[in-house]
């Protein structure tokens, strides 16, 4: 039983036409972030750097050493996120976030690996710099404004303090009215750094938060390499897979049929009964490597993909899953044919593993497109027994295989399979022609 249903366009999202200038870094909210920001440096700005200098005297204790190492990595990661979220909440920056080498590895290795990947990439440190940059001159820029403030509300009290004294040791070189007017000059002054100052901090958020044009470069670079890798490890792998299934199933299957149609053949003149059962053992076989045939080509995409679009291609294949599957698609348009056939085929291997190991009683096959994005998002959720987990290995098939069409499609992957299920596949494909 297969239920299609579909979903109207989203509303188009406002994109600012230039993310580097901010929408504000004048106002009442970036003072408030300025002085909160100061305020709260006074005590935050020793807690990081002790946490490194610790970190750095225990050298000798290899343990302390990585524990301290390990804490100031999570911290700063998590102090870059936070400076993130206040520039776009107090300027409107939009700065978009730099890309992050991950390892490849897996289990505590890939943990270990992305440590010193984060540690030794250029964004770690940047953004440590922009921290304390940023914490460095709003506590002088408030501490400035702080002083001129004190010095307008007692500079006028102490000149008229000590002109009214009968100390006569030179202390009234600021007469009560030079007072008041230097009063009135402080106080503009730190209204005008505490109105005009958080300019420098969204600066320094522009220039310290932004990815540069060579890291950007680099990850091109990074991520085109490793899509080539999935391609070509794709390739071998549906090779492999091909060569595999033809030579243990279809293969067997057609010799067995050659063989009972030549005894077939043998019998005709001398034995019409027993010539006729083996041509019906003949057709039961034929059938067989049919279906196994099938099986087979399920790697090549259909016809009806190129046709008729990846709409009707997975509507014909969840009417072909073993398991009840819900179909909800929303395809406005027709899409590359490279992104509309790795969909396709995540969609169709995940059925299949789901038909075979899942033991699952429904499935939910779902597709959008993510206009705003240009991003093509499917999903294949089951409600069987989890556990599924993609496999190391040059001959390894299945979701291996899926992950590495995605990756040379530059997408990106992922499985949520609990051992108690449900399992989810995920895949997120670009669509830019």
């Amino acid at each position: 039983m297969v239920a299609v249903t579909s979903t109207p366009a989203p509303a188009p999202v406002a994109v600012d036409a230039d993310i580097a200038e901010p929408r504000r870094n004048l106002g009442l909210v970036p003072t408030a972030s300025m002085i909160t920001g100061a305020a709260i440096a006074l005590v935050w700005f020793w807690i990081p750097l002790s946490i490194l200098i610790i970190g750095i005297s225990s050298i000798p204790s290899v343990i302390g050493f990585v524990l301290a190492v390990v804490v100031f990595i999570y911290l700063m990661r998590g102090v870059e996120w936070v400076e993130r979220m206040r520039s776009e909440a107090v300027f409107g920056l939009g700065i978009p976030v730099p890309p992050r080498r991950l390892s490849q590895y897996s289990g505590f290795q890939r943990w270990a690996h992305q440590l010193w990947l984060d540690i030794s990439g250029a964004r770690f440190w940047k953004s440590a710099a922009q921290h304390y940059l940023r914490m460095i001159y709003d506590v002088l820029a408030v501490g400035i404004a702080f002083a001129l403030l004190v010095f307008a509300f007692l500079g006028p009290a102490a000149a008229i303090a000590v002109r009214r004294s009968d100390d006569d040791a030179g202390l009234a070189f600021v007469s009560p009215p030079l007072a008041w007017v230097l009063a009135i000059l402080a106080v503009l002054g730190a209204l005008a750094i505490l109105v005009f100052a958080p300019a420098l901090d969204a600066a320094i958020d522009r220039w310290l938060l932004s990815p540069s044009s060579t890291a950007a470069l680099q990850y091109q670079v990074s991520a085109l390499s490793d899509a080539r890798e999935g391609a070509v490890s794709s390739a071998q792998t549906e090779r492999h897979r091909i060569e595999r299934d033809l030579h243990d199933s279809v293969q067997p299957r057609l010799v067995s049929l050659a063989m009972t149609i030549g005894l077939a053949q043998t019998k005709l003149d001398t034995d019409l009964p027993a010539a006729r059962t083996l041509i019906a053992e003949a057709h039961e076989d034929a059938k067989s490597a049919l279906v196994e045939l099938r099986n087979v080509v399920r790697g090549i995409a259909p016809t009806i993909l190129s046709d008729r679009g990846l709409d009707a291609a997975l509507s014909a294949v969840v009417q072909r899953s073993a398991v009840p599957t819900t179909l909800n698609i929303h395809l406005p348009r027709r899409l590359p044919d490279e992104v509309e056939s790795v969909a396709y085929f995540v969609v169709a291997e995940a059925l299949t593993n789901v038909a075979k190991h899942a033991q699952a009683t429904q499935a939910v096959v779902t597709v959008r497109l993510d206009e705003s994005a240009n991003l093509l998002n499917v999903s294949v959720f089951d409600d069987g027994r989890g556990g599924a987990v993609i496999e190391a290995g040059e001959t390894a098939t299945g979701l291996r295989g899926l992950e590495e069409r995605v990756r040379a499609a530059r997408g990106s992957f992922g499985v949520s399979s609990p051992p108690t299920g449900p399992t989810i596949v995920t895949a997120v494909l670009p669509c830019a022609s």
